[in-house]
């Protein structure tokens, strides 16, 4: 008891424990401090993985997407599951899905003057007669080297062949255009070709095509040893082949593409595939390339009910 009241040793005591008063509330403190540490360190981690899903995001998303996309894992042959041909007359694949409301497509600038003698050139150089266009829409390719001139014309109820457009500037492939294109040649094919179909990144633009709008999983497969070469395959199809292009990250060059029935039906595995008239500012691997803005118009006049065609000379 005389130690308890002990003033002078009580003193003594609560310094030896603590050194000082001070002390003693700093260490009362700590847990206060720790916390505001550690929220700290969680914002400084937090915003450091901002910065580099910024920064490096599209080189993390391409390694994950090459490692784990399905054409990287091995299949069994009991994993096979429906392909989706391009040249089936069934409906469009099951991942796909055209949106009610579409972009409003733009409008034409009409071409005006008189046309006829045009067409006509247009036909010699191509050796055509005009009864070989079995429709009523017909686009020109006119190539120069790599570049090229782009025409449009349609058939009126008289027989009359009349330019819808200006001309355009357009690109070929870099090697040209020729009448035997090989699987690996960046070259754009010789010929008369039907249009198919369109597809894209972006929304449809308001075309009478049907359009298939390109999202994850959907490939253009270029290996000729698959049974689906030269087709579009979805994620549902089975993976037999070891190139392709994953459409889903041509966005420069596939917001609007359209397809031609080059080495379609039947395909020929020697010959070359993934043939587009698509957008291009520069020599292409192969297909026609021309405006963003200028494809947008084309898709909003082609009608299949026309029977478009492409002849590229």
């Amino acid at each position: 008891m005389e130690y308890k009241n002990n003033k002078t040793s009580n003193r003594r005591r609560y310094k030896s424990r603590y050194h000082s008063p001070h002390n003693y509330k700093t260490k009362r403190g700590g847990s206060s401090n720790r916390a505001s540490i550690l929220i700290g360190v969680a914002t400084f981690l937090i915003l450091a993985s901002l910065v580099l899903v910024f920064t490096f995001g599209d080189k993390i998303y391409s390694f994950l997407d090459t490692t784990f996309h399905p054409s990287a894992l091995p299949l069994s042959e009991s994993e096979t599951m429906g392909v989706v041909l391009a040249t089936e007359e069934a409906a469009p694949p099951a991942v796909v899905s055209v949106p009610e409301e579409t972009e409003a497509a733009p409008q034409p600038t009409q071409a005006v003057g008189d046309q006829g003698d045009d067409i006509n050139r247009l036909l010699t150089a191509a050796n055509l007669k005009a009864e070989d266009l079995k429709g009523t829409q017909a686009i020109f390719v006119e190539s120069q080297g790599t570049s090229a001139k782009v025409y449009f014309y349609e058939k009126a109820a008289d027989g009359q062949w009349t330019r819808q457009f200006d001309i355009l500037d357009g690109f070929v492939g870099t090697g040209g255009t020729s009448d035997n294109v090989g699987p690996a040649d960046d070259t754009t094919p010789k010929g008369t070709f039907n249009i198919e179909y369109a597809m894209g990144t972006n929304m449809n633009p308001g075309t009478k095509l049907d359009y298939y709008q390109i999202q994850y999983g959907m490939n253009w497969v270029t290996d000729p040893a698959s049974v689906n070469y030269n087709r579009l395959v979805d994620a549902s199809s089975p993976v037999d082949y070891t190139s392709c292009q994953q459409l889903y990250e041509y966005t420069k060059s596939y917001p609007y593409a359209v397809v031609f029935d080059y080495n379609r039906d039947p395909v020929d595995t020697a010959k070359g595939c993934a043939r587009f008239l698509h957008v291009a500012s520069e020599p292409t691997y192969g297909g026609v390339g021309i405006s963003e803005n200028a494809l947008g118009i084309i898709l909003g006049w082609l009608d299949p009910a026309a029977t478009p065609t492409i002849t590229i000379f």
